[in-house]
């Protein structure tokens, strides 16, 4: 089953407000296996609205549009609805008794307005909005489906858990999707593509897609199949064989993220972290504690952007400093040693570099960053050479230097 995605709103198309809906209507339709073939964005014009339905209407299973259900003037889109389906406004007196006693239990009266949202469509299906004045509406047919919804996000993410996935899935039939997220970090969507492109399937009940970020890639098995274990074993194959080949690379199967995994790991060995950042600010340990819990491994962080602070906090060598700079394993390897001293931890974890976009030189560039990693038996350092912007080698920074204390907990 495919379905089309159609965002209203001149705010949308003017890029003053972030298309969020359609994202978030797209990932929850991948959930249930249902193939999002096309995205449209159209501003607050009847016929441009009545024309995108119309094509979304010819060529998809399922067509979601999102905006223009309020109650105010340039809320068109039931208008555009009823001029693509032949339909008339028709007034639902049990929904306006439903809006107003709402408003009454809220202590308010219901803005004259406010009643244009008991004229809806004739012939469609409502569905219930659990926190907002506009109802959801579908049209259905043997072999397609129509869903308006509120542009307002809330009450999109509302209406869509509580009434449009369960009729979604009800409507594909018997049968089981298995999904799967594969979430990897330190190698690029070409390098995993190379290294697994045999392993794709060509199958069109099975699925593989690359889900590139800032932080990694993510690997999103999508298998549909008559009976669950069914689903569940050709999934576990193709896991299973992409481990093989990039498993180094993979630091969890689902969807944790990597402060939440190297959490889990702190946690179940008993042992506690301290970080030492530079280049990055304290980004790293505002990853770790955006755990809920975080406070029971992580023992605290200093930003030492200066080199005096290296040297006076973290007891970083001055001769270190003179001698190779900043920006250097030696200095890398000194603050993780020194931050593990101080604070009193497991694990020292430390971060220097050049985030850009000026200081960098030929010898020492910008994206040029140095983690290290200290334990009791000693410490380590590696060198990355990153691009982007000044935030993009921040965050991949950080997130590398969370997969090192992750591979150095688990002994890799």
């Amino acid at each position: 089953m495919n379905a089309e995605i159609i965002t209203i709103g001149e705010e949308i198309i003017s890029g003053h407000t972030l298309d969020t809906n359609s994202a978030f209507i797209a990932n929850k339709l991948s959930e249930i296996g249902i193939l999002v073939r096309y995205r449209v964005s159209v501003g607050d014009r009847v016929e441009d609205i009545e024309e995108a339905i119309l094509a979304a209407w010819n060529r998809s299973a399922v067509t979601i549009v999102t905006g223009g259900l309020g109650p105010t003037t340039d809320d068109i889109t039931k208008k555009a609805i009823c001029n693509a389906f032949e339909r008339k406004l028709v007034f639902h007196d049990d929904l306006l008794k439903l809006l107003e006693n709402r408003f009454r239990n809220l202590h308010r009266k219901l803005p004259a307005v406010a009643q244009n949202q008991a004229l809806q469509p004739q012939g469609a299906d409502l569905l219930d909005n659990p926190i907002g004045s506009a109802p959801g509406i579908l049209f259905q047919e043997t072999d397609r489906c129509f869903i308006a919804l509120p542009g307002v996000p809330s009450e999109m993410e509302a209406i869509l858990s509580q009434s449009v996935l369960p009729y979604l899935r009800k409507r594909q039939g018997r049968g089981h999707i298995e999904i799967r997220r594969l979430r990897t970090t330190g190698i690029t969507e070409s390098e995993l593509s190379e290294a697994i492109t045999d392993l794709e399937p060509t199958q069109d009940h099975f699925r593989l897609g690359y889900l590139p970020g800032y932080q990694g890639v993510d690997l999103r098995l999508v298998c549909r199949a008559n009976e669950e274990a069914e689903a569940r074993a050709e999934v576990d194959k193709l896991t299973e064989a992409i481990i093989g080949r990039v498993g180094a690379f993979i630091y969890t199967i689902g969807d944790q993220s990597i402060s939440e995994v190297v959490g889990s790991l702190l946690t179940a060995a008993g042992k506690t972290v301290a970080t030492a950042e530079s280049c990055t600010g304290g980004l790293v340990a505002k990853m770790l504690t955006d755990v809920s819990g975080s406070s029971s491994y992580f023992l605290g962080s200093v930003v030492a952007y200066s080199n005096d602070v290296k040297h006076d906090v973290l007891k970083v060598p001055t001769e270190l400093l003179q001698a190779h700079g900043a920006v250097s394993p030696q200095v890398a390897e000194a603050m993780a040693a020194g931050i593990r001293n101080v604070i009193g931890a497991d694990y020292g974890l430390s971060l220097t570099g050049i985030a850009g976009p000026d200081g960098g030189t030929p010898e020492k560039p910008v994206g040029l960053v140095y983690i290290g990693c200290a334990q009791a038996s000693g410490v380590v350092s590696k060198k990355v050479n990153l691009f982007g912007t000044r935030q993009r080698v921040r965050e991949r920074s950080a997130t590398m230097a969370l997969d090192i204390l992750r591979k150095t907990i688990i002994g890799r």
